[in-house]
Order: structure tokens, then C-alpha cells, then sequence
């Protein structure tokens, strides 16, 4: 898949809260995950299970915007907007820029901004 493909496949997935289904797509095996607050993920194991966790503790299907893809070379980014009421840290919304490197048809690094 080219960039574009794989940005548009995330997009889609996102808006319909595909989440996990995305990652097992689109992500490669050695994928950093770097947070908005700098923490970093890395591994395609635990990126997963990071995100299982926090869907797992989602209490309603959260309200999601995502933008079209800015493709460039490479790499590609959307805004996400989500809307949700977590388990642990009760009612949020989360405005994000995502940034995402390909290598190889797969994601292989992605930072958020907020």
C-alpha cells in the first residue's frame, strides 16, 4: 500500500472506531507510539495492548472526528477529535494532531500533539 492508501484506510477505520482493527492492519511490528505527553510506546505488543487498555475502560462509544489525510512523502497526519467518558478519568475530550511515518507499506511511527 502507498501512503495515501494507508492514510486513507486509517481515516476510515478511525471514524468508525475501528481502532484496533487499524493497528492489526496497519502498523508494522517494530512501531514507536510517542504520547502527547512524550511517553513512548514501542513494539507492535505493546501498542496494542496499550490501546485494548484504554478502549476497555471507554463507559460509552465515544463521539470521533478525524480529519482527511495531509500526505507528504513518507508520512501523513489528521487532527482527531474524540469525545468519551472513561472508567478511570471520567468524562474528556482529546484534540490531537497525529503525525505518521511509513516504512515499507506499514506505520511505523506516529506522534500526537496537542
Amino acid at each position: 500500500m502507498t501512503t495515501r492508501e494507508i492514510a486513507n484506510r486509517l481515516v476510515y477505520l478511525c471514524r468508525n472506531g475501528e481502532f484496533v482493527k487499524a493497528e492489526l492492519e496497519l502498523y508494522g511490528h517494530d512501531v514507536v507510539h510517542v504520547e502527547t505527553t512524550g511517553q513512548e510506546f514501542k513494539g507492535f505488543d505493546i501498542v496494542l495492548m496499550k490501546e485494548k487498555q484504554f478502549l476497555e475502560k471507554l463507559q460509552d462509544k465515544p463521539l470521533i472526528k478525524v480529519s482527511e489525510p495531509l500526505v507528504a512523502g513518507d508520512y501523513f497526519s489528521i487532527s482527531m477529535y474524540m469525545k468519551f467518558v472513561h472508567s478511570e478519568l471520567g468524562p474528556r475530550n482529546i484534540e490531537e494532531i497525529i503525525v505518521y511515518k511509513v516504512t515499507h507499506g506499514k506505520i511505523t511511527h506516529l506522534k500526537c500533539y496537542a
